[in-house]
């Protein structure tokens, strides 16, 4: 993500671990998304997807849904939270990956 972020939440410390949970301002390099019925037709009143769906769902400002991130806290770059989920490039998918 890039921007200011709305701090929603942080987990109690589990076995070193907690998480924070914020809403961004702008968002890319996303790798996982829980989505709702609703938000899944908001999405899908606005095909086609041009570019990667990160950028594309953050370049659209979301189209106005609810949006919130999840990262390791006080961890990764200058502990502004590491990922709590990471993409295998290296490993055969069905899956195509939508910047490339």
């Amino acid at each position: 993500d890039r921007g200011d972020r709305i701090d929603v939440a942080a987990s109690d410390e589990c076995d070193g671990v907690s998480v924070q949970l914020f809403s961004p301002s702008y968002g890319f390099h996303t790798h996982a998304y829980a989505i709702k019925k609703s938000a899944a037709h908001t999405l899908l009143d606005n095909l086609p997807v041009v570019g990667p769906v990160d950028v594309w769902l953050a370049d659209n400002s979301w189209f106005g849904l609810r949006v919130y991130c999840a990262v390791v806290a006080n961890d990764g770059w200058r502990d502004t939270g590491a990922n709590l989920i990471s993409q295998n490039r290296v490993a055969e998918s069905t899956i195509r990956m939508s910047s490339r």
